[in-house]
């Protein structure tokens, strides 16, 4: 996965991705989908693929991408999901940061944000946020995304 802000062992925050022109701004597409580019890099360009090629096959087709948003509520010994949200990209292209989004529309709790292109599967990636839960589960009409 890429890479996340993360305390170090000074207690200050790091951005790993800070130098990094290409994550200045919705760096959370890039955790979203950097497994996904891989995998289409190696095979369109085999085992030399540099992350140029990733970069340009990412702004080919992140417009035709789709996300769904999941509460995660604990069930027993495990976790049960409940759609709370579905969105084109565009839609969410100008969140800088999701965990305030998520924050602000659906209230505290453990969410899990997945991404398809064309109904495949591309990526996924979990948030937290504090507070009181604000969520309504939706139906999913469709199992493609």
């Amino acid at each position: 996965m890429a890479k996340k802000p993360f305390i170090n062992k000074y207690g200050f925050v790091e951005y790993p991705f800070l130098h990094d022109t290409r994550k200045m701004s919705n760096w959370w597409f890039f955790n979203l989908l950097e497994d996904y580019l891989k995998r289409r890099a190696r095979h369109k360009h085999g085992a030399g693929y540099t992350r140029d090629h990733m970069d340009e096959d990412l702004m080919s087709f992140l417009h035709e991408t789709n996300l769904k948003l999941f509460v995660l509520l604990p069930a027993g010994m495990g976790m049960e999901f409940k759609l709370i949200g579905k969105f084109k990209t565009p839609e969410l292209i100008e969140i800088e940061d999701p965990v305030p989004y998520i924050e602000e529309k659906y209230g505290g709790g453990k969410f899990k944000m997945n991404i398809y292109h064309e109904g495949t599967f591309a990526g996924t990636e979990n948030y937290k946020t504090h507070g009181e839960p604000a969520w309504v589960e939706i139906p999913d009409d469709s199992p493609l995304a």
